[in-house]
Protein backbone atom coordinates (compact mmCIF):
# COMPACT_ATOMS: atom_id res chain seq x y z
CA UNK A 1 0.00 0.00 0.00
CA UNK A 2 0.97 3.23 -0.86
CA UNK A 3 2.54 5.54 2.07
CA UNK A 4 0.51 9.08 2.65
CA UNK A 5 3.16 11.21 3.67
CA UNK A 6 6.99 11.06 4.63
CA UNK A 7 9.22 13.54 7.12
CA UNK A 8 11.56 12.74 9.30
CA UNK A 9 9.88 11.01 12.70
CA UNK A 10 11.69 9.52 15.64
CA UNK A 11 11.69 6.07 15.57
CA UNK A 12 10.99 4.23 19.19
CA UNK A 13 11.44 0.76 19.97
CA UNK A 14 9.67 0.37 23.34
CA UNK A 15 9.73 -3.20 25.42
CA UNK A 16 9.36 -4.48 28.93
CA UNK A 17 12.70 -3.76 30.05
CA UNK A 18 13.45 -0.52 27.97
CA UNK A 19 12.96 1.92 25.12
CA UNK A 20 15.39 3.01 22.71
CA UNK A 21 14.69 5.59 20.35
CA UNK A 22 16.44 7.06 16.94
CA UNK A 23 16.49 10.26 14.53
CA UNK A 24 17.97 10.22 11.63
CA UNK A 25 19.49 13.26 9.96
CA UNK A 26 21.85 14.58 6.98
CA UNK A 27 25.15 15.84 5.74
CA UNK A 28 24.54 17.23 2.20
CA UNK A 29 22.99 13.86 0.15
CA UNK A 30 24.21 11.39 3.00
CA UNK A 31 22.11 9.98 5.50
CA UNK A 32 23.28 10.53 9.44
CA UNK A 33 22.24 10.07 12.82
CA UNK A 34 20.95 13.25 14.21
CA UNK A 35 20.21 11.47 18.03
CA UNK A 36 19.70 8.20 19.73
CA UNK A 37 19.32 6.56 22.50
CA UNK A 38 18.17 3.71 25.27
CA UNK A 39 16.30 4.01 28.27
CA UNK A 40 15.19 1.43 30.97
CA UNK A 41 11.95 0.95 32.38
CA UNK A 42 10.75 0.32 36.02
CA UNK A 43 9.64 -3.02 36.07
CA UNK A 44 5.95 -3.77 35.84
CA UNK A 45 4.82 -1.09 33.01
CA UNK A 46 5.15 -3.19 30.43
CA UNK A 47 4.46 -6.96 30.02
CA UNK A 48 5.07 -8.97 27.59
CA UNK A 49 4.53 -5.92 25.68
CA UNK A 50 0.84 -4.86 26.74
CA UNK A 51 1.18 -1.43 28.42
CA UNK A 52 -0.10 -1.66 32.02
CA UNK A 53 1.06 1.70 34.03
CA UNK A 54 -0.18 4.10 30.59
CA UNK A 55 0.62 7.55 32.85
CA UNK A 56 3.87 5.48 34.49
CA UNK A 57 5.60 4.93 30.91
CA UNK A 58 4.42 8.51 29.23
CA UNK A 59 6.33 10.43 31.76
CA UNK A 60 9.11 8.78 31.41
CA UNK A 61 8.69 9.09 27.71
CA UNK A 62 8.10 12.52 28.11
CA UNK A 63 11.31 13.16 30.19
CA UNK A 64 13.74 11.71 28.27
CA UNK A 65 12.53 13.04 24.91
CA UNK A 66 11.63 16.24 26.00
CA UNK A 67 14.78 17.61 24.50
CA UNK A 68 13.56 16.65 20.99
CA UNK A 69 9.96 17.15 21.11
CA UNK A 70 9.94 20.78 19.29
CA UNK A 71 12.09 19.94 16.84
CA UNK A 72 10.36 16.52 16.06
CA UNK A 73 7.29 15.98 17.07
CA UNK A 74 6.39 13.16 15.74
CA UNK A 75 6.76 9.20 16.42
CA UNK A 76 7.07 6.11 14.98
CA UNK A 77 6.37 3.43 17.18
CA UNK A 78 6.87 -0.57 17.21
CA UNK A 79 4.31 -2.90 17.98
CA UNK A 80 4.52 -5.95 20.48
CA UNK A 81 5.64 -9.14 18.14
CA UNK A 82 3.66 -11.12 20.79
CA UNK A 83 0.33 -9.20 20.93
CA UNK A 84 0.09 -9.27 16.55
CA UNK A 85 -1.26 -11.19 14.33
CA UNK A 86 0.28 -12.26 10.71
CA UNK A 87 -1.67 -13.66 8.40
CA UNK A 88 -1.00 -15.02 4.90
CA UNK A 89 -4.20 -15.41 3.38
CA UNK A 90 -4.92 -16.57 -0.44
CA UNK A 91 -8.10 -14.84 -1.62
CA UNK A 92 -9.98 -14.30 -4.93
CA UNK A 93 -8.04 -11.73 -7.05
CA UNK A 94 -9.87 -8.49 -6.72
CA UNK A 95 -9.50 -4.65 -7.52
CA UNK A 96 -7.39 -2.86 -5.17
CA UNK A 97 -9.93 -0.88 -3.70
CA UNK A 98 -11.90 -3.84 -2.78
CA UNK A 99 -9.24 -5.56 -0.98
CA UNK A 100 -9.57 -3.89 2.31
CA UNK A 101 -13.75 -4.53 2.56
CA UNK A 102 -13.25 -8.19 1.33
CA UNK A 103 -10.75 -8.96 3.84
CA UNK A 104 -13.01 -7.23 6.89
CA UNK A 105 -15.22 -10.17 6.08
CA UNK A 106 -12.76 -12.95 6.35
CA UNK A 107 -10.79 -11.51 9.68
CA UNK A 108 -12.69 -14.07 11.90
CA UNK A 109 -12.10 -17.15 10.13
CA UNK A 110 -8.01 -16.38 10.61
CA UNK A 111 -7.70 -14.43 13.43
CA UNK A 112 -9.84 -14.82 16.95
CA UNK A 113 -11.28 -11.86 17.14
CA UNK A 114 -13.87 -9.45 15.74
CA UNK A 115 -12.95 -7.10 12.87
CA UNK A 116 -14.73 -4.01 14.70
CA UNK A 117 -12.16 -5.19 17.98
CA UNK A 118 -9.23 -5.15 15.77
CA UNK A 119 -6.76 -2.33 13.75
CA UNK A 120 -5.39 -3.78 10.85
CA UNK A 121 -3.54 -3.13 7.53
CA UNK A 122 -2.09 -5.24 4.50
CA UNK A 123 -0.09 -6.22 2.01
CA UNK A 124 -0.60 -7.49 -1.59
CA UNK A 125 2.37 -10.14 -2.73
CA UNK A 126 3.33 -9.74 -6.51
CA UNK A 127 1.96 -12.70 -8.53
CA UNK A 128 3.87 -15.49 -8.81
CA UNK A 129 5.30 -17.41 -12.53
CA UNK A 130 2.04 -19.50 -12.75
CA UNK A 131 -1.24 -17.44 -13.86
CA UNK A 132 -3.89 -17.80 -11.29
CA UNK A 133 -7.26 -16.25 -10.46
CA UNK A 134 -6.70 -15.49 -6.80
CA UNK A 135 -3.77 -13.58 -4.81
CA UNK A 136 -1.88 -13.78 -1.47
CA UNK A 137 -2.31 -11.13 1.19
CA UNK A 138 -0.42 -10.50 3.63
CA UNK A 139 -2.71 -9.14 6.87
CA UNK A 140 -1.09 -7.61 10.07
CA UNK A 141 -3.69 -7.24 12.69
CA UNK A 142 -3.53 -5.77 16.99
CA UNK A 143 -6.44 -5.81 19.00
CA UNK A 144 -7.69 -2.36 19.72
CA UNK A 145 -7.01 -1.96 23.11
CA UNK A 146 -2.94 -2.83 22.74
CA UNK A 147 -2.73 -0.04 20.34
CA UNK A 148 -4.96 1.99 21.94
CA UNK A 149 -2.58 2.17 25.03
CA UNK A 150 0.56 2.74 23.00
CA UNK A 151 -1.06 6.11 21.03
CA UNK A 152 -2.30 7.33 24.73
CA UNK A 153 1.16 6.65 26.09
CA UNK A 154 2.65 8.53 22.73
CA UNK A 155 0.28 11.40 22.82
CA UNK A 156 0.43 12.03 26.71
CA UNK A 157 4.08 12.58 25.76
CA UNK A 158 3.35 14.97 23.82
CA UNK A 159 3.82 13.51 19.99
CA UNK A 160 2.16 12.78 17.77
CA UNK A 161 2.26 9.17 16.77
CA UNK A 162 2.04 9.05 12.93
CA UNK A 163 2.76 4.84 12.26
CA UNK A 164 2.73 1.83 14.44
CA UNK A 165 4.42 -1.06 13.16
CA UNK A 166 5.49 -4.60 13.65
CA UNK A 167 8.95 -5.22 15.37
CA UNK A 168 9.36 -7.42 12.76
CA UNK A 169 8.76 -5.62 9.88
CA UNK A 170 10.62 -2.42 11.48
CA UNK A 171 13.96 -4.90 11.52
CA UNK A 172 13.19 -6.49 7.90
CA UNK A 173 13.77 -2.60 6.76
CA UNK A 174 17.33 -2.31 8.81
CA UNK A 175 18.59 -5.73 8.03
CA UNK A 176 17.25 -6.96 4.87
CA UNK A 177 19.72 -5.38 1.73
CA UNK A 178 17.34 -2.99 -0.09
CA UNK A 179 15.92 -4.33 -3.47
CA UNK A 180 16.07 -7.63 -2.46
CA UNK A 181 14.36 -10.47 -3.99
CA UNK A 182 15.55 -13.43 -2.31
CA UNK A 183 13.57 -15.10 0.76
CA UNK A 184 15.81 -14.70 3.80
CA UNK A 185 15.15 -15.88 7.67
CA UNK A 186 15.82 -13.01 10.00
CA UNK A 187 16.30 -13.90 13.62
CA UNK A 188 15.95 -11.32 16.24
CA UNK A 189 18.02 -12.42 19.49
CA UNK A 190 17.02 -10.34 22.66
CA UNK A 191 17.51 -10.39 26.25
CA UNK A 192 14.19 -12.42 26.83
CA UNK A 193 12.97 -13.53 23.75
CA UNK A 194 13.89 -14.51 20.02
CA UNK A 195 11.67 -13.79 16.94
CA UNK A 196 12.14 -15.46 13.58
CA UNK A 197 10.31 -14.46 10.01
CA UNK A 198 10.93 -14.74 6.83
CA UNK A 199 11.53 -11.80 4.48
CA UNK A 200 10.59 -12.02 1.06
CA UNK A 201 10.65 -9.01 -1.48
CA UNK A 202 10.79 -6.78 1.93
CA UNK A 203 7.54 -8.08 3.31
CA UNK A 204 7.38 -10.07 6.51
CA UNK A 205 5.20 -13.42 5.76
CA UNK A 206 5.21 -15.89 8.95
CA UNK A 207 7.14 -14.82 11.97
CA UNK A 208 7.00 -16.71 15.70
CA UNK A 209 8.37 -16.08 19.14
CA UNK A 210 10.18 -18.21 21.47
CA UNK A 211 10.52 -17.81 24.84
CA UNK A 212 14.57 -18.20 24.72
CA UNK A 213 16.81 -15.33 25.00
CA UNK A 214 20.47 -14.11 26.18
CA UNK A 215 19.61 -14.23 29.70
CA UNK A 216 18.41 -17.76 29.47
CA UNK A 217 21.86 -18.31 28.16
CA UNK A 218 23.28 -16.76 30.90
CA UNK A 219 21.02 -18.81 33.09
CA UNK A 220 21.53 -22.11 32.08
CA UNK A 221 25.98 -21.79 31.73
CA UNK A 222 25.62 -20.03 35.56
CA UNK A 223 23.50 -23.65 36.32
CA UNK A 224 25.46 -26.12 34.29
CA UNK A 225 28.85 -25.04 35.01
CA UNK A 226 28.13 -23.90 38.68
CA UNK A 227 29.26 -20.60 38.26
CA UNK A 228 28.23 -16.99 39.47
CA UNK A 229 26.08 -15.49 36.63
CA UNK A 230 29.39 -12.77 36.35
CA UNK A 231 31.57 -15.45 35.21
CA UNK A 232 29.01 -17.03 33.03
CA UNK A 233 28.62 -13.73 31.38
CA UNK A 234 32.01 -13.81 30.62
CA UNK A 235 32.27 -17.39 29.23
CA UNK A 236 29.06 -16.38 27.15
CA UNK A 237 30.99 -13.10 25.51
CA UNK A 238 34.60 -14.55 25.62
CA UNK A 239 34.01 -18.08 24.33
CA UNK A 240 30.54 -18.06 23.24
CA UNK A 241 29.32 -21.60 21.21
CA UNK A 242 33.25 -22.96 22.09
CA UNK A 243 33.15 -26.63 20.45
CA UNK A 244 36.65 -27.44 21.48
CA UNK A 245 34.81 -28.12 25.05
CA UNK A 246 32.34 -30.39 25.52
CA UNK A 247 31.22 -29.05 29.05
CA UNK A 248 30.27 -25.86 27.10
CA UNK A 249 28.33 -27.62 24.44
CA UNK A 250 26.41 -29.54 26.61
CA UNK A 251 25.52 -27.09 28.57
CA UNK A 252 24.15 -24.68 26.25
CA UNK A 253 22.82 -27.27 23.67
CA UNK A 254 19.38 -27.11 25.27
CA UNK A 255 18.88 -23.50 24.50
CA UNK A 256 20.63 -23.85 21.15
CA UNK A 257 18.03 -26.91 20.02
CA UNK A 258 14.88 -24.70 20.82
CA UNK A 259 16.65 -21.60 18.70
CA UNK A 260 17.75 -23.71 15.83
CA UNK A 261 14.03 -25.89 15.63
CA UNK A 262 12.16 -22.57 15.63
CA UNK A 263 14.37 -21.66 12.26
CA UNK A 264 14.30 -24.21 10.78
CA UNK A 265 10.24 -24.66 11.12
CA UNK A 266 10.48 -21.24 9.82
CA UNK A 267 12.49 -21.99 6.98
CA UNK A 268 10.35 -25.26 6.01
CA UNK A 269 6.90 -23.47 6.38
CA UNK A 270 8.30 -21.33 3.57
CA UNK A 271 10.03 -23.77 1.51
CA UNK A 272 6.44 -25.92 1.33
CA UNK A 273 4.08 -22.97 0.43
CA UNK A 274 6.35 -21.29 -2.12
CA UNK A 275 5.13 -20.41 -5.32
CA UNK A 276 6.49 -21.81 -8.81
CA UNK A 277 9.61 -19.01 -9.03
CA UNK A 278 9.82 -18.24 -5.97
CA UNK A 279 13.70 -18.77 -4.32
CA UNK A 280 13.90 -21.32 -1.10
CA UNK A 281 15.83 -19.54 1.65
CA UNK A 282 19.63 -20.08 1.41
CA UNK A 283 20.51 -17.31 3.36
CA UNK A 284 19.81 -16.06 7.09
CA UNK A 285 20.44 -12.57 9.33
CA UNK A 286 20.97 -12.02 13.29
CA UNK A 287 20.25 -9.00 14.88
CA UNK A 288 19.21 -8.27 18.52
CA UNK A 289 21.65 -7.68 21.70
CA UNK A 290 22.76 -11.59 21.83
CA UNK A 291 23.53 -12.00 18.16
CA UNK A 292 26.73 -11.20 18.96
CA UNK A 293 26.99 -14.80 20.51
CA UNK A 294 30.64 -16.00 19.82
CA UNK A 295 30.30 -19.30 16.99
CA UNK A 296 26.26 -18.69 16.91
CA UNK A 297 26.44 -18.11 13.15
CA UNK A 298 28.50 -20.80 12.35
CA UNK A 299 26.38 -23.46 14.34
CA UNK A 300 23.23 -22.56 12.91
CA UNK A 301 24.81 -22.45 9.43
CA UNK A 302 25.63 -26.08 9.96
CA UNK A 303 22.45 -27.41 11.32
CA UNK A 304 20.60 -25.78 9.23
CA UNK A 305 22.33 -25.75 5.56
CA UNK A 306 21.59 -22.04 4.83
CA UNK A 307 24.34 -19.06 5.01
CA UNK A 308 23.87 -17.73 8.48
CA UNK A 309 25.40 -14.19 9.18
CA UNK A 310 24.99 -11.05 11.55
CA UNK A 311 23.12 -8.51 10.27
CA UNK A 312 25.37 -5.33 8.30
CA UNK A 313 23.05 -2.63 9.17
CA UNK A 314 25.59 0.26 8.71
CA UNK A 315 26.25 -0.94 5.54
CA UNK A 316 22.18 -1.23 4.57
CA UNK A 317 21.75 2.41 5.55
CA UNK A 318 24.64 4.44 5.60
CA UNK A 319 27.57 5.37 2.97
CA UNK A 320 30.52 4.43 4.96
CA UNK A 321 32.93 6.18 2.83
CA UNK A 322 31.49 9.70 3.47
CA UNK A 323 30.35 8.92 7.08
CA UNK A 324 30.42 6.01 10.17
CA UNK A 325 27.82 6.11 12.98
CA UNK A 326 28.58 6.92 16.73
CA UNK A 327 28.02 3.45 18.23
CA UNK A 328 29.45 0.20 17.88
CA UNK A 329 28.59 -2.63 16.29
CA UNK A 330 26.75 -4.60 18.88
CA UNK A 331 24.73 -1.62 19.74
CA UNK A 332 23.92 -1.46 15.74
CA UNK A 333 22.69 -4.98 16.25
CA UNK A 334 20.34 -3.57 19.81
CA UNK A 335 19.30 -0.54 17.57
CA UNK A 336 17.79 -2.78 14.52
CA UNK A 337 14.26 -2.16 15.63
CA UNK A 338 14.98 1.40 15.96
CA UNK A 339 17.06 2.17 12.85
CA UNK A 340 14.05 0.36 10.77
CA UNK A 341 11.48 2.83 12.26
CA UNK A 342 13.08 5.85 11.55
CA UNK A 343 13.70 4.91 7.96
CA UNK A 344 10.01 4.69 7.83
CA UNK A 345 9.84 8.28 7.99
CA UNK A 346 12.75 8.98 6.10
CA UNK A 347 12.86 6.34 2.85
CA UNK A 348 10.98 8.90 0.35
CA UNK A 349 12.82 11.74 1.86
CA UNK A 350 16.00 9.69 0.93
CA UNK A 351 15.13 7.93 -1.75
CA UNK A 352 17.89 9.58 -3.78
CA UNK A 353 20.21 9.69 -1.52
CA UNK A 354 23.50 7.52 -1.92
CA UNK A 355 23.38 4.96 0.74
Amino acid sequence: MERPFSFPSIGIDISDESFKYMRFGADKDHRTIAFFGDHDLPRGLVEEGEIKDIAGASKILKEVLRPYRQSTPYLICSLPEEKGFLRLIRMQKLPASEVRSALEFQLEEHIPYAPGDLYFDYHILPQGISPKNDMRVVVMAYPRAIVDAYIQVVEQAGFAPVIFELESQAIARAVVPRGSDEATLVGDIGRTRTTFFVVYRGNVLFTSTVKMGGRDLNATLRDSLHVTEEQALEIKIGRGIDFSSEEIIKSMSPALSVLKAEAERQINFWNKRREDGEPAITAAYLCGGDAHLKGLPEFLSRDLGVTVTRAKIWENLFDLNHYVPPMGAHSTMRYATAFGLAMRGDDDLFSDVHI
